[in-house]
């Protein structure tokens, strides 16, 4: 069994609650899961016993994170999936074949880094270059507070309970109607367009699949309001996980009561 480790983890699991309704039986046939916090723990490889899981099952397995194709498929030690690149702006097949690819444009660009400035300057302090505080991914931007390569152990101690960020948004709202920011990870807001989220490329693979959104689940630990999870809500049946612990923790009860 996977282990939580005080370096990782800041919360007790609670294998408790969103998952007992699906465990009568597992009618599922494509499982998609966020990365970060989900099936492996931020910015560092999945474990072994979750590899392990995964690569047995014979769903089929959809990665959806805001994380480029190229970090997905690390990050999963290249697990065999789906891959839905930058909230799913970018897709790639078992095989890494292009599905499709929807890069901002540059007055979108434009119109984002003005308002990572805003939030920089209310900053107590200002990030550090070598932590790469500002990721273009070509889909999406990624801006973090505190570098997005901020050592393992200062990310997860800036802001566990994402009160600096929402703090930071009430502050400066970003004011947009073409694009939208969300909390991403443990320290990151991702802004994409908003009408190209998580949950309309989630819908987007199903339709070019001719899957049954019936068949369909997602497991993230961004569904609260504001998180980058939040759009596929509605979509297809979500299961909320506080880390990758609390996802192995449900998947597994999910398969042990499979008829």
């Amino acid at each position: 069994m996977i282990a939580a480790s005080d370096r990782t983890f800041t919360q007790p699991v609670d294998d408790t609650c969103s998952y007992k309704k699906y465990t009568t039986t597992m009618k599922y046939k494509h499982l998609f899961f966020d990365m970060d916090k989900t099936i492996a723990p931020s910015r560092q490889p999945i474990l072994p016993d979750m590899f392990d899981l995964l690569s047995s099952l014979s769903q089929d397995i959809i990665i959806v994170s805001g994380q480029d194709n190229a970090k997905i498929a690390w990050q999963s030690s290249n697990l065999p999936a789906i891959k839905l690149g930058q909230n799913g702006n970018h897709a790639v097949d078992l095989h890494d074949a292009e599905l499709w690819n929807f890069p901002l444009t540059d007055p979108e660009r434009t119109e984002i880094m003005a308002h990572i400035a805003q939030v920089t300057a209310l900053l107590p302090e200002q990030p550090k270059p070598e932590w790469v505080p500002v990721e273009d991914r070509g889909a999406q931007i990624t801006f973090s507070p505190i570098g997005n390569q901020a050592p393992v152990d200062v990310k997860y101690a800036y802001d566990p309970d994402m009160s600096k960020r929402f703090k930071l948004m009430e502050q400066v709202p970003f004011e947009s109607e073409d694009l939208v920011v969300k909390i991403g990870g443990s320290t990151s807001f991702d802004y994409f367009p908003r009408d190209r989220n998580k949950g309309t490329n989630v819908q987007r693979l199903i339709d070019l699949k001719g899957w049954n959104n019936d068949d369909c689940i997602y497991f993230g630990d961004g569904l609260y309001p504001g998180g980058n999870d939040e759009a596929v809500i509605g979509v297809i049946e979500t299961v909320a996980v506080k880390n990758h612990i609390d996802t192995y923790q449900k998947l597994q009860a999910m398969l042990a009561t499979k008829q």
